[in-house]
């Protein structure tokens, strides 16, 4: 029962309802001493739904920023989109992080 019920019977000319009855106290105390005796069991943490943790959230990702021409990105992205349908789905980041792999042991 809210605490305010009592209040807003009474302004609306109503009868106040009554408290349902407590326990009584040997109850109470039997069900807690029960409880402290019986170990409880945990839940087990349920699975998280939604999307799954993308590369901005992952710690071994970094944004970064470059500036490319602009009829570069639109082709290459019209080449991504073409690969896509023909089942084979890139990411551009996944693109950019091959190619300076590729760059980084052609130095070598």
């Amino acid at each position: 029962m809210s605490k305010f019920r009592g209040l807003l019977n009474t302004a609306r000319g109503r009868e106040p309802e009554p408290e349902p009855e407590s326990q009584p106290p040997e109850e109470v105390i039997t069900k807690q001493s029960a409880a402290k005796t019986q170990p409880v069991a945990q839940p087990e943490p349920k699975p998280k739904g939604g999307r799954p943790k993308g590369k901005r959230s992952h710690p071994d990702y970094e944004q970064i920023t470059a500036y490319i021409r602009k009829d570069t990105h639109t082709a290459v992205k019209i080449a991504l989109l073409e690969d896509s349908q023909k089942g084979e789905k890139h990411e551009f980041s996944e693109l950019i992080q091959e190619l300076l792999e590729q760059w980084l042991q052609s130095r070598t």
